[in-house]
């Protein structure tokens, strides 16, 4: 009984969250520019709101540390489904290469509780409802999905001094790049800044 009642507690508190908007800089805060952010700019610092309703930053990636961005359709979407799952097969090799995931999408917080708790992803999931960072890259796809606009699937990579690598949006829901390719670009930039003097481990 006790247990049931926190687990309502918990997601009403969640609903209340997205009804009010997660924590998110608002579209004020971002460099507007067209096509958004591009590599060799500097990424903009966020705070999204994950699947437990806890605030996250880009200043919450550890020091040293690749951050891979994820844009994803929803929960609802197979092709995102089928990549998330793929990632999550290989995330040891992106820890490997000292790189997370933050994989974010308009879903609602209590969406993204209930798709981690069925898949238990090893990496963040963020609610971006109003679009701030998805915006921010030029990610949004205004045909959407039931009426809303959604985020076409996109992957950034973001190097460990907070600057840009590589950006690639997918022109169809089922155009991402492979896991192999994410990580082999994480890889170059590494053995660049090594070659540069400024190594990243």
């Amino acid at each position: 009984m006790t247990r049931g009642i926190n687990r309502f507690l918990m997601i009403s508190s969640l609903t209340l969250i997205s009804l009010l908007g997660p924590l998110s800089c608002g579209p004020s805060a971002w460099v507007t520019k067209p096509g958004g952010l591009m590599p060799g700019d500097m990424a903009t610092d966020f705070s999204l709101t994950d699947s437990n309703g806890k605030i996250t930053h880009l200043s919450s990636v550890p020091p040293d540390t690749f951050l891979v961005l994820l844009f994803y359709r929803g929960y609802w979407c197979t092709a995102c489904q089928a990549q998330l799952f793929n990632l999550k097969d290989d995330y040891p090799r992106f820890l490997q290469e000292h790189a997370i995931i933050y994989a974010v999408s308009t879903d609602l917080v209590e969406e993204c509780l209930s798709f981690n708790q069925q898949w238990r992803f090893p990496f963040t999931l963020l609610s971006d409802v109003k679009l701030d960072l998805i915006g921010a890259y030029g990610a949004i796809n205004k045909a959407g999905h039931n009426g809303h606009p959604i985020a076409h699937p996109t992957v950034i990579i973001i190097d460990p001094q907070k600057r840009i690598r590589y950006k690639y949006i997918g022109s169809n829901p089922q155009d991402r790049p492979a896991n192999d390719e994410i990580l082999a670009e994480i890889q170059r930039e590494k053995a660049a800044s090594a070659f540069m003097g400024t190594p990243v481990k």
